[in-house]
């Protein structure tokens, strides 16, 4: 017999992200400080997809306006990733469109991403669209800045 697997996504308090957080985005970090100034501001939100009771995927989604774009409606999504053991199997796109669709709710009208450039061509498939400029950030590479309009 197979189980299928239940897949969940909630919110989750930001300190249920570090784990992830620590394995895949920010490995270089060497002082377990996976918080970021804005996990706590009023407006931001962190979702986690599970599986099992078992957190694979997680997002955090800050009101967060960027100035290359002209509406004051906008989020920012910052430090989304999904366990290695689970990539590729939809997870992250399930957690991305739970989010989308609070931000509809919310009547946000743009979300906005610092895009590794290995996550673009997951984030294309969401229907992401980029800005030209490739940025550098320290200690994780380069980045271009992708968006979608809600």
């Amino acid at each position: 017999m197979t189980h299928s697997l239940l897949l969940e996504v909630k919110y989750i308090p930001s300190n249920l992200t570090y784990k992830i957080r620590k394995e895949v985005l920010w490995p270089h970090i060497k002082n377990n400080k996976f918080s970021i100034p804005i996990d706590t501001q009023k407006d931001t939100f962190h979702l986690g997809a599970y599986i099992n009771n078992n957190i694979v995927s997680i997002g955090t989604f800050v009101k967060e306006k960027n100035k290359e774009f002209n509406t004051n409606k906008q989020y920012r999504l910052r430090a989304m990733a999904t366990d290695f053991k689970f990539k590729q199997m939809g997870y992250g796109k399930k957690l991305f469109s739970h989010a989308i669709n609070i931000l509809k709710n919310k009547q946000i009208e743009l979300l906005w991403c610092d895009a590794r450039l290995e996550a673009i061509p997951f984030y294309k498939k969401l229907h992401m669209k980029s800005l030209n400029t490739i940025y550098n950030i320290k200690n994780i590479g380069p980045h271009q800045t992708m968006y979608i309009h809600i």
